[in-house]
């Protein structure tokens, strides 16, 4: 080849070469963005390729594209009280759960679960759920977990509140999380909210207040015993003097009185110069209206 053929070939040739070459390579270049996972996809099927958030390198050599999926934590609430708020990419609500217990009574549960995808599965979740399916598999899955574990012949209503819910709560961790990890997904947090029991919970509550009324009743009957013992010893003393036993009572029963009813209010006229309060012909007479003659 002349000189003039290889000046040819490096002012065209090698250029061109480098302008392929940087196409390739830019269009191998794949960017995963923050908090997310790539699922690559080759001729439209899933290929068991997860690629992590930032850049990747990906011959361009076949017809491939990326299925983005969230690798952070995801969040379904049931009967919370952010239920009706808005749902968002990355966290959903639902009504709470209503189930029968082992011991007959009815329920309404509301839990939290929090889960995320497991990068190695992320082939069989697409496969199985798709990138929309996500949230309604963990719904049905979960009710279906919680539902199965709450009717145990075992499970009472004892078992919903007080210490006894927190091992309720693991039990129920346990069930969730096996029912998830079988389809790619892995449970990163449980929380059982507190249920309402309808009748059963107004009995429940009613009974503890009853047993409150008891225990108050009974610390306060050694108040009342020594206040009538005090009562007798007093009247002992001044009963010749009737008047003054009252005056010394009075306090008493006005502070009884304005406990008992919390609404009373006590309003007294105002006494002018000259005045005083006494019966009813000691008070200076009222004016008689000209037309009727009343005063």
């Amino acid at each position: 080849m002349t000189t003039a053929g290889w000046i040819i070939v490096v002012i065209l040739v090698i250029p061109v070469l480098a302008v392929l070459a940087w196409m390739v390579i830019s269009s191998s270049l794949v960017r995963v963005p923050s908090g997310s996972l790539g699922l690559l996809m080759v001729r439209g099927r899933a290929t068991d390729t997860a690629l992590t958030p930032g850049p990747h390198f990906v011959p361009a050599l076949r017809r491939k594209m990326l299925e983005v999926y969230p690798s952070v934590q995801l969040s379904f609430r049931a009967g919370a009280p952010t239920s009706g708020a808005a749902d968002t990419e990355l966290d959903r609500s639902g009504t709470g759960l209503p189930v029968t217990l082992g011991d007959r009574t009815t329920a309404v549960v509301g839990y939290t679960v929090r889960f995320r995808l497991v990068p190695a599965r992320l082939r069989e979740v697409h496969e199985n759920l798709g990138p929309h399916g996500v949230f309604g598999f963990v719904r049905d899955e979960t009710a279906v977990a919680v539902t199965r574990a709450l009717r145990d012949s075992e499970v009472a209503v004892e078992d919903l509140v007080g210490s006894a819910l927190e091992r309720c709560q693991q039990d129920l961790r346990a069930a969730v999380a096996a029912a998830l990890a079988e389809n790619g997904l892995e449970l990163t947090g449980f929380r059982l909210g507190t249920p309402d029991l309808g009748r059963t919970g107004e009995v429940i509550q009613a009974t503890l207040r009853a047993r409150q009324e008891l225990e108050r009743e009974r610390a306060e009957a050694a108040t009342r015993l020594a206040r009538a013992v005090n009562d007798a010893e007093l009247d002992a003393r001044l009963s010749g003097t009737a008047t003054a036993a009252w005056r010394y009572r009075e306090t008493d029963l006005w502070s009884e009185l304005v406990q008992r009813t919390e609404a009373l209010q006590v309003a007294l006229r105002a006494v002018g110069p000259g005045e005083s309060v006494g019966p009813e012909q000691n008070r200076p007479p009222r004016e008689q209206d000209p037309t009727t003659g009343l005063p």
